[in-house]
């Protein structure tokens, strides 16, 4: 079966070390050249891919990459770390489909950003969905799950690597059935789905007028590496802050 993967950040990077030994035979990789204008906070660099010895394709974007994928004539595509949207004519080109890599349990959590926006919201549990794409939002038919639990001190490389941790099981269990053609397919429960928002780099800036000590308190650690930071303002510089602890109540109720 020949596979084209489609990544450029660190997930997907050690998602495919882990199963590059049942895929490598008729595998391409397909990811971000060096000048793209594409931004990923977690983007590797463009050399990592080539360490695989796969033939390794650089795109600025994959809406303009079609005659090359046609060129591949992949059976599946698996995308793991892309922040471009596939459209429909990419997604018919396979005949067994695309796959693809969610951090949240879905239907829960559809949407941009989500190790962000499961922090900012408070969740204490979350997971990682496979799933096949379709063209609408996080919304295809899903091929397994695996969940971890969020701790209340846990900042955003944490959560990343319990993504990384639970994706390698998914792989691990799945690919093969894919490349059987024995891989689940389940409808997603669109009465359970749930939307994150898209944050926006104004809202890294902490309000201590407007927020709560906890809402900063889970900013600090919602935007921390490998994101841009939350940050204030002094003066007329930014500071930025990467880490945060809970303080404790001392004997006479007050936070150290």
């Amino acid at each position: 079966m020949r596979i084209l993967w489609v990544s450029a950040n660190m997930l997907g990077l050690k998602l495919l070390e882990e199963i590059f030994h049942l895929v490598s035979d008729d595998l391409t990789i397909m990811t971000l050249a060096e000048n793209s204008r594409t931004i990923m906070y977690d983007r590797i660099e463009t050399a990592e891919w080539y360490k695989f010895g796969s033939i390794v394709i650089e795109v600025d974007r994959i809406s303009d990459s079609i005659e090359k994928i046609q060129k591949i004539n992949p059976d599946l595509i698996i995308m793991c770390g892309w922040r471009q949207v596939v459209s429909r004519e990419l997604l018919n080109l396979p005949k067994f489909g695309w796959v693809g890599f969610h951090p949240t349990l879905l239907p829960r959590g559809r949407g941009p950003a989500p190790i962000i926006n499961s922090i900012l919201e408070g969740w204490n549990k979350s997971g990682v969905t496979m799933f096949y794409l379709s063209d609408g939002l996080d919304d295809g038919d899903i091929i397994g799950q695996e969940s971890f639990i969020i701790s209340d001190t846990d900042h955003a490389m944490d959560v990343y690597e319990k993504v990384i941790n639970v994706g390698k099981k998914l792989v691990r269990k799945y690919v093969p059935l894919l490349l059987k053609g024995r891989a689940p397919r389940n409808k997603q429960d669109e009465s359970k789905a749930t939307f994150f928002k898209k944050p926006k780099l104004k809202d890294n800036q902490i309000n201590f007028n407007h927020d709560s000590l906890e809402n900063i308190y889970r900013k600090i650690r919602a935007l921390s590496k490998p994101y841009r930071g939350a940050f204030v303002k002094v003066g007329g510089d930014k500071l930025i802050i990467w880490n945060a602890a809970r303080g404790e109540v001392n004997d006479h109720g007050r936070k150290q």
